[in-house]
């Protein structure tokens, strides 16, 4: 079967606010190289798709299609209002069905993670691909082998062997207290759930018309899959794909552990981990120093220079239009800050 990619580009522009906005949220950031992380999807999963279909927001269509432009056989949808990830999915399936009657397998990927080893991606979703080929009513997931207990992602209970390296799915489990993700990771039965997906087309519609009837109904309805209209979509529930088909399903379910360096990158302190240090642990992006500072990030995108002093587990962001200043451990709380200038009249800064 060929290939058909699905890459989500939604999202708020809020955990990485003041260089997110609603306009552009994470994947439109380049945090790793010149190129964005929406750039680096969709140029690390390439070699192997036949076509791309991103699904992201209108808010976003400036930044979002700058990107996309630069790729042969890569399309974006713009949803006139998010819905969460399983209208998403539906709506990019049968955009896809509408353009082609052979069946497809497809691989559902979010636009904003980090990948540090590409070609180990590539060979793991191939691995999943082989599977796929053989059991067309499986639907699939990569997960991600854990490399510590985490409270912000939820986990993939291993089941039995179905094939070598590939298992069947035992169970979803939602994001859970440290202890019980360290009996998670300490067991060796569990991985991390990434969000990336892989089933065959055709079954997968008819397993979102069987759980989902009216959603599919919906969805059906709209008069151009490529530019769905507002009063139609706005109507739809809003729900995962997790919850609405991944959970409920009665189709055999498998999974390829993956080891390949991934990151979701989440948060700032998320993203001062991947970063490259100074003997005192400090991280920078653009004009900065550190006078006695330790484990400190500073992120600077304008021609002034930050000088950071007697900081420890510091953020310190500087834009055009806004200084940030936190602890790296405040990420969690990244929400706040965007609620706060929402009600006190800083919208231009969302």
């Amino acid at each position: 079967m060929k290939l058909s990619v699905v890459i989500m580009a939604g999202g708020s522009g809020k955990r990485f606010w003041p260089l997110s906005r609603e306009s552009k949220a994470k994947q439109s950031l380049a945090l790793f190289s010149e190129k964005t992380l929406l750039a680096e999807t969709i140029e690390r999963i390439k070699p192997l798709a036949e076509d791309i279909t991103i699904v992201s927001s209108l808010k976003q269509r400036a930044e979002i299609g700058r990107d996309a432009e630069k790729y042969e056989k890569v399309k974006v949808i713009y949803e006139p209002c998010g819905k969460n990830t399983a209208p998403c999915i539906l709506l990019s399936l049968l955009a896809i069905k509408s353009k082609c009657s052979e069946e497809r397998a497809v691989l559902v990927l979010p636009s904003d993670h980090y990948v540090a080893e590409p070609e180990k991606f590539r060979k793991t979703v191939k691995k999943g691909l082989g599977f796929l080929e053989k059991n067309r009513e499986s639907i699939g997931t990569i997960g991600i082998e854990p490399a510590y207990p985490e409270t912000g992602f939820g986990y993939i209970k291993k089941g039995k062997v179905v094939e070598n390296g590939i298992f069947g799915v035992e169970s979803f489990e939602e994001k859970p207290c440290f202890e019980k993700a360290e009996k998670f990771v300490e067991s060796g039965n569990y991985l991390w759930n990434g969000g990336i997906f892989i089933f065959s087309l055709d079954p997968m519609l008819e397993e979102f018309k069987k759980l989902t009837p009216d959603i599919y109904e919906t969805v059906n309805s709209l008069k151009s899959f490529d530019m769905p209209e507002l009063g139609i979509y706005d109507s739809l529930r809003s729900i995962s794909f997790d919850y609405a088909v991944m959970e409920k399903t009665e189709k055999p379910l498998f999974t390829v552990p993956g080891n390949f360096g991934w990151n979701d990158v989440g948060s700032w302190k998320a993203y001062f981990d991947l970063l490259p240090k100074d003997e005192s642990g400090n991280a920078k992006v653009g004009n900065a120093a550190f006078i006695n500072c330790r484990n400190s990030l500073a992120v600077n995108l304008t021609e002034k220079e930050i000088v950071m002093f007697n900081k420890e587990s510091e953020l310190l962001v500087a834009t055009d239009d806004a200084i940030f200043s936190a602890t790296l451990n405040d990420h969690a709380k990244m929400r706040e800050i965007t609620e706060f200038l929402d009600k006190n009249n800083l919208k231009k800064l969302l």
